[in-house]
């Protein structure tokens, strides 16, 4: 080994030594060799023996995971290749995963222009950065602390003209950090109507070297007036003062409050008495009163009279005292304040009524020792309520007074004999005890309603509304209610009138028009069938009169017997017609004009098999397939001849009138739809242009297609016969595919 060499170890062994003492760590990577050495201070620092052997890698893996490790790395990268040495601060993460935060100092050496080595060193300085955070946090709890508080520290160094404010003293002036601040700066911001006060207080604090507190006004940045506290201390050297510190509070919240308090203060002297209300309290166990001053004029007293219980018997109207007396008596022993009124007479006779609110205070073991409360001259109040109840007696409809909560507060004579109950029994009771219960949502409806916009307003006359009486007899109102100003508040009189006399004629009169409007009614319905019997009449009379007309002429002119014999066929031929006219027209009129038509339970597949029976011949011969669903609705109570002729005229016009093309397919339902029995009957017949023809559907031989035995009567019988069970029928056709008619039996 050189001699170099053994001096470098030496020296080497001498630092290492000499840092372990200092506690602090020595560290040195060999880039060539890939070798790390730490002295035992480093090894202490991250908790490994002493005989660990660290690498370049596990080296690193004690940086905290993250930025830290990152950071370490960066460090390394370029003290390598930009020769750049570091000095920071980092956290490590021991081997027993304990933080450390350490000073990382590291200097690259070089030989050739090429980094062989890095050495450095490592501190440990966890408590110090302890200190830092808690100092830290300490200033942190002393702003926030200031920031509740509205305060503000301040330090000026008299001496030199410097000026320093805390974070919080800026914001409550209104004034940016980033701009200077000065004596000078400091005064623009007092209110001017206060700055030559400031500016004198302080300069005496110059002179004296005491500081006084001060309240003042600033004006902030953004306009507003702040009330401003100022406290300080004077600092002085040889007799001259050379610095001064000290806190501004903004103290307007709390100033305002206290102006607000006095303002409501003087306010509620003031309410006192203009409403004639007066404080007391009395203390039991000495007999001690204490008085509002209003509570002395209330009485006629000088104010500041010594009082006790006594005095205030005296004052009392004789006739009042014992109750008086016994009120007192009655709340101590009961525990329990409730309101009363008694009068008082003044030294020169005058006669007032007053009315007492109190509450009781008690001892730890619930003994009454005190009680306080306020008294209230109600006496134009209690004339104005004798007049009234005067007034509301006198009313000829009864009135039931309540307020917000529907608490009964009054009622009059006349309420008391619908009700049957005495003014006693309903006082102070809820007005739903004189509503039916299925009643309670209605009232509740309209008495918010009335409460959102007080004023004089009646329940709907449509609404038919009812009270029960005490013995639960039901009776039919008229309600008006109107809104009541009271010194208690809003009030709302209602007015009930019984209106069983006016519901009775009106259910007479309803009956009477009701039976008009049928009346009218049926003599519409006939005005019209007669005037449809005159038309179908003469337009179906005519032809065949006029024809049997001109025959009988020919008959009569006529000679030859054969020909005589031929226009006799005519006129049989002509006269048979007439006769079936006439019959068709008969029958229909007896349908429509039947008063009573019998009904009874039938069966829609009794009535389908007799229709089938009936026109089996037709069925047969068109190849007709008939089905039905009856399910839904099996039943009808309807007239059976009826029935049967709907059944078979439906029927038979759906095989009259079918299509050569296709056969005949002709189905039948039943359902119960909006509590009505309705029939469909559908087919695939010809189909009838509704658009062309619909209007004259249910005419009198009228007939929308060619055939031989196309009268134009079955469904102007159907017709006929529905509408006189009070039902309706109607149509959905279209042409070359089919058509549905609907039938409602029973509206």
């Amino acid at each position: 080994m050189k001699h170099k060499d053994i001096e470098d170890i030496k020296i080497k062994q001498i630092l290492n030594h000499t840092a372990n003492a200092a506690q602090i760590g020595v560290y040195e990577f060999d880039i060539v060799n890939q070798e790390l050495y730490w002295n035992d201070t480093i090894k202490k620092i991250v908790e490994v023996p002493n005989d660990f052997e660290p690498t370049f890698e596990s080296g690193l893996h004690f940086y905290k995971e993250g930025d830290c490790r990152k950071k370490a790395e960066q460090a390394l990268e370029n003290a390598i290749h930009k020769g750049e040495p570091h000095d920071f601060d980092v956290e490590m993460v021991t081997a027993k995963g304990n933080q450390r935060f350490v000073r990382k100092i590291g200097y690259p050496e070089f030989e050739d222009g090429t980094c062989v080595k890095i050495v450095g060193i490592l501190v440990d300085i966890s408590d110090r950065k302890k200190a830092e955070f808690e100092l830290a946090k300490k200033n942190q709890q002393l702003n926030n602390a200031e920031k509740m508080a509205k305060i503000g520290n301040w330090n000026w160094s008299t001496v030199t003209g410097e000026l320093t404010w805390s974070e919080n003293l800026y914001e409550i002036y209104g004034h940016s950090k980033n701009e200077p601040i000065s004596y000078e700066v400091y005064l623009n911001y007092i209110h001017q109507d206060d700055r030559n006060l400031v500016e004198q207080k302080i300069l005496k604090a110059l002179e004296t070297g005491t500081y006084d507190d001060l309240i003042y006004r600033i004006q902030h940045r953004d306009g507003t007036i702040k009330i401003i506290k100022s406290m300080g201390i004077v600092k002085t050297d040889l007799g001259k003062t050379v610095e001064m510190f000290g806190t501004c509070q903004d103290i307007s919240e709390q100033v305002n409050k206290e102006q607000e308090l006095v303002q409501k203060n003087q306010q509620l002297t003031f309410a006192e008495e203009m409403a004639q209300i007066g404080y007391w309290e009395w203390d039991i166990l000495n007999d001690h009163l204490i008085w509002s001053d209003t509570m002395y004029r209330i009485f006629g007293l000088e104010i500041g009279s010594p009082l006790g219980f006594e005095n205030v018997v005296a004052a009392i109207h004789p006739d009042d005292r014992d109750d008086f007396r016994a009120n007192a008596e009655e709340f101590i022993s009961e525990k329990r304040f409730r309101k009363f009124m008694h009068r008082i007479v003044h030294k020169n006779g005058t006669i007032r009524t007053v009315e007492l609110f109190g509450e009781l205070i008690m001892d730890g073991s619930g003994n009454v020792i005190k009680m306080v409360g306020i008294t209230q001259d109600i006496t134009e109040q209690r004339m104005s309520e004798i007049k009234f109840r005067g007034l509301l007696d006198s009313a000829p409809d009864s009135m039931v007074i309540v307020d917000q909560k529907g608490t009964i507060h009054l009622i009059n004579k006349q309420a008391e004999k619908m009700f049957g109950y005495t003014s006693s029994e309903l006082k102070e009771k809820h007005v739903s005890m004189l509503v039916p219960e299925r009643l309670w949502d209605t009232m509740e409806f309209y008495a918010i309603a009335f409460f959102k916009d007080p004023k004089h307003t009646g329940l709907p006359d449509n609404l038919d509304f009812f009270v029960h009486n005490k013995s639960g007899f039901q009776i039919p109102v008229q309600v008006t209610l109107s809104p009541l100003e009271t010194p208690e508040g809003l009030l709302v009189s209602i007015a009930i009138r019984d209106i069983t006399t006016l519901k009775q004629a009106a259910h007479r009169i309803m009956e009477t028009n009701k039976s008009l409007k049928e009346s009218a009614k049926r003599l519409k319905a006939q005005n019209r069938q007669l005037a449809e019997f005159n038309h179908i009449t003469s337009h179906n009379l005519r032809s065949p009169v006029s024809n049997l007309s001109t025959l009988l002429s020919l008959y009569k002119t006529e000679d030859d017997a054969e020909m005589k014999e031929e226009l006799i066929e005519k006129i049989e031929t002509v006269t048979h017609h007439l006769t079936w006219t006439l019959d068709t027209l008969v029958e229909s009129l007896m349908i429509k004009n039947a008063e009573q038509i019998p009904v009874e339970k039938i069966s829609f597949e009794d009535i389908l098999s007799k229709t089938k029976e009936m026109l089996a011949a037709q069925i047969l011969k068109s190849g007709a397939n008939i089905t039905s669903d009856f399910t839904d609705a099996p039943f009808a109570m309807y007239n059976k001849v009826y029935l049967e002729s709907i059944f078979l005229n439906m029927v038979s016009n759906s095989l009259k009138y079918s299509s050569e093309n296709r056969t005949p397919e002709i189905f039948i339902h039943s359902k119960v739809e909006n509590g009505k029995t309705k029939l469909e009957f559908r087919d695939n017949g010809l189909g009838i242009n509704l658009k062309k023809n619909g209007h004259k559907l249910f005419g009198f031989n009228k007939v929308f297609h060619r055939h031989k035995d196309a009268k134009g009567v079955g469904l102007f019988l159907t017709k006929a016969q529905v509408d006189a069970m009070g039902g309706s029928i109607w149509a959905e056709s279209e042409e070359g595919v089919g058509t549905s008619f609907f039938i409602n039996l029973n509206n």
